[in-house]
């Protein structure tokens, strides 16, 4: 009897032990699905938070687009840093960048013909930034091969097939400046250094001098050093260069006379970073807008790195 009784009091103990085994990991399973959910649900409030600062950002760019004024500079509402933003659950950060303030990577080749005054204005920004100008060569090469010299061709697609996996010249616009990347000569030293001052817009984009950095405004003529485009930016004042005349009229180019091939005081492509902050989530949103005839549309989308870790409190 007592054998029986000592029996089924294990057999009850083993009912018990497996009952809570099964309610822990049922528990366990609803505390994972609820993070998930969550989860899920805050990536997709990130999200539609930052597509909204992207359509603040378009409202800002309409708004100027009708103003009266022919010029587009860095005093502009556009241009000022936007206040942060808070929102139920977290805050969104929005800022603007002028793509027509940068060198055009693509404007060393328009219409399928080699632009020189293009690609010495490359090379000499190259060498401002401490760079190998034969580079500016390279993307000749990778943007239409037969354009660059058959020497340089040969030695870039060496390499390019040496490399694994193996591939040619693009014999195509940039799309993106990331495709830096990928040319012969270009290794991330090179591409950080060099990125901040570039775009890959449409060949006959054209520059605006209001907008552009020191460094960019320098490469416009020869002999000039970053002092001297210091000197420039800062001659544009509170309200930017009128014209492109008012540009080429500064003393320091009366004796260079740098060509206007290219250049302009107004602004139609812009880099929109829009970065949501909901709990633990945090997205980051770049916009490429171009504003067309009346209206603004946008041409790409892509995410990005945080500006802020999401592990920052």
């Amino acid at each position: 009897m007592n054998g029986q009784r000592g029996v089924a009091l294990i057999t009850v103990l083993l009912v018990v032990a497996l009952a809570a085994t099964v309610c822990a990991t049922l528990v366990m399973r609803q505390q994972l699905s609820i993070r998930t959910t969550g989860n899920q649900l805050q990536a997709r409030q990130a999200w539609q938070y930052a597509r909204g600062g992207e359509q603040l950002a378009m409202g800002a760019l309409r708004a100027d687009l009708h103003g009266a004024a022919a010029v587009d500079h860095r005093g502009e509402a556009w241009a000022q840093r936007f206040p942060t933003y808070p929102v139920e659950g977290g805050e969104v950060t929005v800022g603007i960048d002028d793509l027509a303030g940068r060198f055009n990577l693509n404007s060393v080749v328009n219409a399928g013909q080699l632009d020189a005054e293009a690609l010495a204005r490359l090379q000499r920004l190259l060498v401002l930034l401490q760079l190998d100008p034969q580079l500016a060569w390279r993307l000749v090469d990778w943007v239409a091969p037969g354009l660059a010299p058959e020497a340089l061709h040969r030695q870039a697609e060496r390499e390019y097939q040496s490399r694994s996996p193996a591939y040619r010249a693009a014999a195509r616009s940039l799309r993106d400046p990331t495709e830096l990347r990928l040319l012969a000569g270009v290794d991330d030293v090179v591409y950080q250094r060099l990125l901040p001052h570039v775009s890959a817009l449409p060949g006959n984009t054209t520059l605006n001098l209001n907008t552009a950095d020191p460094w960019v405004l320098a490469c416009l003529a020869e002999g000039l050093g970053i002092q001297d485009g210091q000197r420039l930016a800062a001659a544009r004042g509170a309200s930017g260069f009128g014209s492109v005349d008012a540009f080429l009229a500064q003393p320091l180019l009366q004796h260079r006379q740098p060509s206007r091939n290219g250049l302009a005081v107004r602004s139609n492509w812009f880099l929109v970073s829009s970065e949501s902050a909901i709990g633990e989530r945090r997205l980051r949103l770049l916009s490429t807008l171009q504003r067309d005839g009346g209206d603004i549309r946008v041409v790409n989308h892509q995410l990005a790195p945080p500006l802020v870790s999401e592990n920052h409190p």
